[in-house]
């Protein structure tokens, strides 16, 4: 039996600032550019995710999608509306670049599928910050 993949999406806003709090204003700015702002800045980010598995004869699906929905909904409500430099503990010392941030969310992806025993492998993560600038994990 062949392997189907699926893909969901789902949308979230949070504001970020890039800034090493080692450097200087100047080594900031001229590394980060516009992305270095005293207060930060916002996206209305879109998270995809993409799994794969069998067709269940039975049911026609390869997982239900209460469950993908759940899930992603698990992983973005700790973000959605917050400012990741100060209220998400894993950025308050890393630079929440869109890299940082999808690989982020893969992680927390594989961590809510695995306690939730949803079967499929998770096997690609895209997170668009816009439309022309979008990062892909492959957990």
């Amino acid at each position: 039996m062949s392997l189907t993949r699926l893909a969901r999406r789902k949308s979230f806003q949070c504001m970020h600032r890039y800034a090493l709090e080692a450097w200087t204003e100047e080594q900031n700015r001229a590394e980060f550019g516009a992305c270095f702002t005293p207060t930060g800045h916002g996206h209305n980010y879109e998270l995809e995710a993409y799994f794969e598995g069998k067709v269940d004869s039975t049911t026609g699906m390869i997982a239900n999608l209460t469950d993908i929905d759940a899930l992603m909904s698990e992983v973005v409500k700790p973000l959605d509306g917050k400012h990741l430099n100060f209220d998400v503990a894993a950025f308050t010392k890393r630079v929440p670049t869109t890299e940082a941030l999808a690989e982020y969310l893969a992680s927390e992806l594989i961590a809510a599928k695995k306690k939730r025993l949803i079967e499929v492998r998770l096997v690609k993560v895209r997170l668009y910050e816009y439309e022309d600038l979008w990062v892909d994990v492959w957990p």
